[in-house]
């Protein structure tokens, strides 16, 4: 991926420049992999990328990572550290070094405070700017290829969901579903994996883990997931029933998915991202369940599994080509249950394209003992 990493950093460059920013200063986190093709996390062992606009960029790195853990990022200058030295000492000096002593270097939010804190004190004339938005945007809209490894995550997460849902059975404990998914996920090429699990009363906590909860006829089963594939995540929520739902929650059921469709055609380029949240929020909040919609009704998608740009109301941000996002409204009543749906889409030139299949119509498992 070197190549492309420095079509980006190219990219990036060309934005930050034009506001009159000297360089892009990034640390450990999924923007150095993204305009490096350093894949490295936070540690207390400093790391940072230094991406002049005009001249050659470097890094600053601790003797165990002088041999980038075998990757090829698109540069390979580097100022090494050891660990008896200062290494905050030593980026300062190579910031002085290159001409940027008095320069204005960008950060984005990622950036950790104690390392920039420490930088500030060792080099008083760099004036640090945030520049988050202007990466931020370049990472939101998809290349083609990036889009394929999203799909290909979705997919792996699409075919554990169903293999698994079919194991249902009276006495299984959400973590021994969240188990079987993680496992289904790897067998099936997943990289990294998340996955939650909430029976019944307990699926209307929206951020809950699995727990010993025991599953019985009558209760809703939400699972939300996904994996990735070449560092980039899928995201997907299903809530089935374990025998044949009530009335209430086929109603309840039947709200959300029509406010993920609603949302799914609200999709398009040009349209602001409030506009596709208000969609989905005006169907519930017709249907009566407006206080129980208490989240926005999604996040961007791909190195991290929540980035921008985020579906939520006073975010004026206009949607693009190549966006990809979650599509995830829910009904969420404490003590009783919880229904969401959601899907992994992406904005195209005509509109939208859901990458999770997983079918949505209300779905009832038999009663398995």
């Amino acid at each position: 991926m070197s190549e492309f990493n420095k079509e980006r950093a190219t990219q990036a460059l060309e934005k930050v420049r034009e506001e009159g920013v000297d360089a892009i200063l990034l640390f450990p986190g999924p923007n150095i992999y993204y305009y490096t093709g350093f894949n490295i996390g936070l540690s207390e062992r400093l790391a940072a990328a230094l991406i002049p606009v005009e001249g050659k960029p470097v890094f600053v790195v601790n003797e165990l990572e002088e041999e980038f853990r075998g990757q090829t990022p698109w540069f390979t200058e580097r100022a090494v550290w050891r660990e008896h030295e200062d290494s905050a000492r030593l980026l300062a000096e190579t910031i002085a070094d290159r001409g940027l002593g008095s320069a204005a270097i960008g950060l984005t939010e990622d950036a950790p405070w104690g390392w920039v804190n420490r930088l500030s004190a060792l080099a008083p004339n760099v004036k640090f700017v945030d520049v988050s938005s202007q990466l931020g945007y370049i990472r939101m809209v998809k290349t083609p290829q990036e889009v394929d490894w999203i799909r290909k995550a979705c997919t792996i997460a699409d075919r554990a969901l169903e293999n698994t849902f079919r194991e249902l059975r009276t006495g299984m404990t959400e973590t021994e579903l969240a188990s079987t998914l993680t496992a289904e996920m790897k067998t099936l090429g997943g990289g990294m994996v998340f996955v939650d699990v909430l029976f019944g009363e307990r699926a209307a906590l929206p951020h809950g883990g699995a727990s010993e909860r025991r599953l019985k006829p009558g209760d809703g089963v939400l699972v939300d997931m996904g994996c990735t594939v070449n560092g980039y995540w899928s995201d997907i929520t299903r809530t089935a029933f374990y025998g044949d739902p009530s009335k209430r929650q086929t109603e309840i059921y039947n709200t959300v998915l029509k406010a993920n469709k609603a949302a799914f055609n609200a999709v398009k380029p040009g349209a602001t991202c409030e506009s596709v949240d208000i969609a989905a929020r005006k169907v519930i909040e017709e249907a009566g369940y407006g206080k129980y919609f208490i989240h926005r009704l999604g996040h961007g998608v791909g190195l991290q599994i929540h980035e921008h740009p985020y579906m939520v109301r006073n975010n004026t941000l206009t949607l693009a080509a190549g966006m990809v996002f979650s599509d995830e409204p829910g009904i969420y009543i404490v003590g009783e249950l919880g229904v969401r749906v959601e899907d992994t889409v992406v904005c195209t030139q005509t509109g939208c394209e859901s990458l999770t299949r997983h079918r949505r119509s209300l779905t009832s498992y038999p009663v398995r003992d």
